[in-house]
This record gives structure tokens, C-alpha cells and sequence, in this order.
């Protein structure tokens, strides 16, 4: 069963079919007994591009017969909920992503290093900016894994924060690496390789988690008792709020998205549950709090996501902020420009 590391051995015929002609690089993966693990750092974005579309890319939205799914690393939402919504569909998470037969991904696939920042062990992909490497044979360097070689000799160790404390830098032979690189881990280039060769698929975290039969639609009396909730700072409701509000659908009704936002938007930061984060991330309700009324009207005619009810919730609200003055000389008529009148029949006939 193959670890849960991004650092895998790579796959030979992955690293043929990618054309992976750049040399290995050492990373310090542990800080507690020095482990260093192999990727490979490129000077061309090419392949790196590649791979990143594949894996962040969902080929399919049909859960068919398959049995096996794996959660690439670093997902926003939580395993817990992840498992439940697989489980509607029979699909059980695995932890050996050899043996998955979909992919689940997500957005949060690669990261960006600079100046012997620490490289994240997470990210299954890096551009690395202004790195040192640390020659073979420099004597603070004793931890190579043995496959980490290159031409037949170990390769460079790429010096990051984790190896502040291992390796005395006056004591160490350094090389200059190019200034950026684009660093590929073994599970990512043996990953995308089962994609593309059609052994397995991808499907994207949110379509897993608007498929699921646990989602709700938002109304007014949700939002009522979601406030409730929040305005207490009674923990066992913030709590029972972290588990609602990560269930709503919020690509319906977005016009009380918006509500929701005026109403809670500025507290929400109280409730830190992973999946919180997630939704209030992909609902854009942070951006929807400093909204208007007519700002959200507008935000929702440009995407095509005006309809007569959204239109009629919001249109009353911009009606009241309606701003006039020199009210004792002059007589006022306002009227709803023609191109939204639409919004307000009933029917065609109207």
C-alpha cells in the first residue's frame, strides 16, 4: 500500500510519458531525523502546467460504478464531510491512491516558495524562487535516501527553513539554482499519469458536494435561525451553525446569500470550522457582506443569475435608499428603467 506522502517514488513510464528530462532534487521532508525525499525541478513551466491541469482539472460529474475514490492532499473541506457525501454513492475514500479509481481535486493543488521559506510537504506541486542546494558530499548532509540520485551520485539537497537547524551553513558547499523552478512531487507526476492515461478519473470537490442529498436550500426562516445562532456567543449554537451553514446550497437564491451576508456576514469569522472556510470561501458571501442591494442586482445580471425573484427581494430594498433632495421646490417621479420591468410580471401576458 503506498503512503500518503506527496514524496512517492516516481513512476518510470510517468516520468517517460511527461518527458521528464530535468535532474532530481533532494527536500528535507522532517526536521526530526533529517528524511529527504526526491522531486524534480524544472526551469520550463511546460510540464509543470501540464500536470497542474490535469490534476485540478474534474473530467467527470457522473459518480458511475465507482467503488474507490482518493482525496488529493490539502483539500479546504474536511474528510468527514467528504466520506459522507462519497458514501450517498457507495464510494468509500481510500487512503492508497494506486488503488482509486477517481481522483476527488480541488483548487488547492500547488504553492509558491521563496528565499529558504519552508517547502510545504503538502502541495503536491512548488515554484520555488531564489533557492540554494546544498552539494553532495558537504559533511552537515548525511540523510540521503538512496534513490535520490542523479547521473549516479546523490543529488543536491535544496536548502529550506527545515534544515536551519541540521546543517551549518558556514560549513556547507552550496550551488546556485536557477532563480525559479517548478517542482514536481512523485505523487503528482504518478497521479496524473493514471488520469491521462485514462486508468482513472477526476471529479471535482464541489460537484461532490452539490451532488449530495444533504444540502439545503436557503430561506428566510433559515437565516432567522442562523442569526439567532450567531448573535448568542452561546458555543453549542455556533457549533450547530458551523454544521448548518456549510450544508447550503449557494449557487440557488443568491439574492438571500446576500441577506445572509448583511445579516451575519461580519461574524462569521467566529465560526473556524474547516468546512465553514471552504463555503464561505466558494459562496462569496465576505464579498457579497460589502454589497448593496443594487450592487448585488448588478452582480447578478452580469453573471445571468438575475431572475424575477431575486429581482423582486432586492429591487423594494434599492427603492428605500432612494437618495432626493430640494424636495420643497421640485416633484419627484421615479420609474424602474424599461429593461427591468420584465423582472416584476407575473407572466407572459403581462
Amino acid at each position: 500500500m503506498a503512503s500518503k506522502s506527496i514524496f512517492q517514488e516516481f513512476n518510470e513510464d510517468a516520468i517517460k510519458h511527461f518527458g521528464i528530462s530535468c535532474d532530481p532534487y533532494g527536500i528535507m521532508t522532517s526536521t526530526t531525523n533529517g528524511t529527504i525525499a526526491t522531486v524534480y525541478l524544472d526551469e520550463s513551466s511546460c510540464i509543470f502546467n501540464k500536470i497542474n491541469n490535469i490534476l485540478t482539472t474534474g473530467n467527470t460529474k457522473n459518480f458511475g460504478t465507482y467503488k474507490k475514490a482518493y482525496l488529493l492532499p490539502n483539500c479546504s473541506v474536511s474528510t468527514d464531510r467528504i466520506k459522507s457525501a462519497l458514501k450517498e454513492h457507495g464510494i468509500v475514500l481510500t487512503g492508497d491512491y494506486e488503488k482509486a479509481e477517481i481522483y476527488i481535486t480541488h483548487d488547492n493543488i500547488e504553492d509558491r516558495s521563496e528565499s529558504s521559506q519552508n517547502i510545504s510537504t503538502r502541495h503536491l506541486l512548488n515554484i520555488l524562487w531564489n533557492y540554494e542546494a546544498m552539494e553532495d558530499g558537504t559533511q552537515n548532509i548525511q540523510r540521503y535516501c538512496e534513490d535520490n540520485m542523479r547521473n549516479g551520485e546523490k543529488a543536491r539537497v535544496v536548502y529550506d527553513s527545515k534544515c536551519e537547524n541540521l546543517v551549518n551553513r558556514y560549513n556547507t558547499d552550496f550551488h546556485t539554482m536557477p532563480y525559479e523552478c517548478w517542482m514536481l512531487t512523485g505523487m503528482a507526476v504518478n497521479v496524473a499519469y493514471r488520469i491521462d492515461i485514462g486508468d482513472a478519473m477526476t471529479m471535482d470537490i464541489d460537484e461532490v458536494l452539490h451532488q449530495s442529498a444533504n444540502k439545503i436550500e436557503l430561506d428566510e426562516d433559515l437565516i432567522n435561525q442562523l442569526i439567532g445562532m450567531t448573535n448568542t456567543y452561546d458555543e453549542e449554537n455556533e457549533k450547530l451553525a458551523s454544521k448548518i451553514l456549510p450544508t447550503i446550497d449557494y449557487t440557488k437564491k443568491k439574492h438571500l446569500v446576500w441577506q445572509l451576508a448583511q445579516d451575519i456576514g461580519s461574524i462569521i469569522y467566529r465560526l473556524r470550522d474547516k468546512d465553514v472556510r471552504y463555503w464561505e470561501s466558494a459562496s462569496g458571501i465576505d464579498d457579497f457582506n460589502n454589497f448593496t442591494a443594487l450592487d448585488m442586482i448588478q452582480h447578478l445580471e452580469n453573471s445571468k443569475e438575475l431572475n424575477k425573484e431575486s429581482f423582486k427581494y432586492l429591487e423594494p430594498i434599492v427603492r428605500k435608499q432612494i437618495s432626493i433632495h430640494n424636495r420643497d421646490l421640485y416633484v419627484f417621479k421615479v420609474e424602474l428603467k424599461p429593461e427591468y420591468k420584465k423582472y416584476l410580471k407575473n407572466n407572459k401576458n403581462e
